[in-house]
């Protein structure tokens, strides 16, 4: 402390201290009383940037560059009273969430605003923590392993018209986009999703969170191979996994195959290779053993040879009997000839 401070006592004290408390309430009260009567702006209300939003002499088509992909697109800064309603009954679109939460350098500006906005950050000031599990979970150094652009919260996170739409998790819309996101990357699993119950009811358009999407199984953010302990649809966890819509799952009930190969070219040359080098690679026969969609591929295979059999030798059967009844047709036909 310096010297002059040691020195230094004020020339005045605060003999009233009550009446200094209640200057203070005073003040704190007229500042909100101030700002609610339109004084001064604390926030900009979401029904002020929607009305200007809605006057087409002021808002337009735009042309945006995406920061990360750098992907050139236009889009339409008018908004419909369609889009109005879509974006309220978004994730963004609650009582609590302002414009200016995701447009911070809007924060403080009145009426009409420069075009050229910074890009929102979804991560800094709401979705860290989600942000993280992402960011530091394997699904994304896979990405980055095989030289493909990560994916960000706008590509997967999107409504069905714009990325201002954000739908909710349990929104079925949302979970339907979320389900063909996921196949966009992954489409031989979504293929084979397809073929599973699950799949082929989404495809129906049922959707809702009572059938299981691909976040529901292989979570959000914390994404996992199925060789790794801690994943969710692991040797571990899949029984707590399918349980959560399932009550009483056990083991015997999460063996259930929940990505059928059976249609998968791929899985009947494996297994015809691994009988091919059966005295050069015995291991390769043990694995298969080992896989139980060896055993549905072969029980495919036995059924649709069965199901050929029983085509053909009815086919073979009916053939016969059109070539009897014509060979009886113009035997009856030769013999009254004959008889005249």
């Amino acid at each position: 402390m310096s010297l002059w401070a040691y020195h230094y006592k004020p020339k005045f004290k605060l003999h009233n201290r009550p009446l200094i408390g209640v200057l203070i309430i005073s003040l704190f009260i007229s500042t909100v009383l101030l700002s609610a009567s339109g004084g001064f702006v604390l926030a900009q209300k979401n029904s002020d940037c929607i009305k200007c939003h809605q006057d087409p002499e002021k808002c337009g088509p735009k042309v945006k560059i995406d920061p990360v992909s750098g992907e050139i697109f236009i889009t339409s800064m008018l908004l419909s009273d369609e889009d109005v309603n879509t974006f309220k009954a978004s994730g963004h679109g609650g009582e609590d969430f302002f414009c200016i939460d995701c447009h911070a350098d809007l924060e403080g500006v009145e009426g009409d605003h420069e075009p050229n906005l910074k890009p929102v950050d979804c991560i800094t000031f709401c979705h860290d923590d989600p942000a993280a599990d992402y960011l530091d979970g394997s699904h994304i150094k896979a990405m980055r392993d095989k030289d493909k652009d990560p994916l960000t919260c706008k590509d997967c996170h999107t409504g069905e018209k714009s990325r201002r739409d954000t739908p909710r998790a349990e929104n079925p819309v949302g979970r339907h986009i979320m389900i063909e996101k996921c196949g966009s990357c992954h489409e031989p699993h979504l293929n084979s999703y397809r073929i599973n119950l699950h799949g082929q009811l989404t495809a129906l358009g049922c959707t809702g969170t009572d059938i299981a999407s691909c976040p529901d199984c292989h979570g959000k953010h914390i994404i996992l191979n199925s060789t790794d302990p801690d994943s969710s649809v692991g040797e571990n966890n899949i029984v707590e996994t399918c349980g959560k819509c399932h009550g009483g799952s056990s083991p015997r009930f999460a063996k259930h195959i929940e990505h059928p190969q059976f249609k998968n070219l791929e899985q009947y040359k494996s297994i015809f290779l691994a009988f091919k080098n059966i005295n050069t690679e015995p291991q390769a026969i043990g694995k298969l053993a080992r896989d139980p969609q060896t055993y549905l591929v072969l029980g495919f295979v036995v059924y649709m040879a069965i199901l050929g059999m029983t085509f053909s030798t009815f086919g073979l059967h009916s053939l016969l009997i059109w070539f009897r009844t014509i060979l009886d047709e113009l035997m009856g036909k030769g013999s009254k000839k004959h008889e005249e």
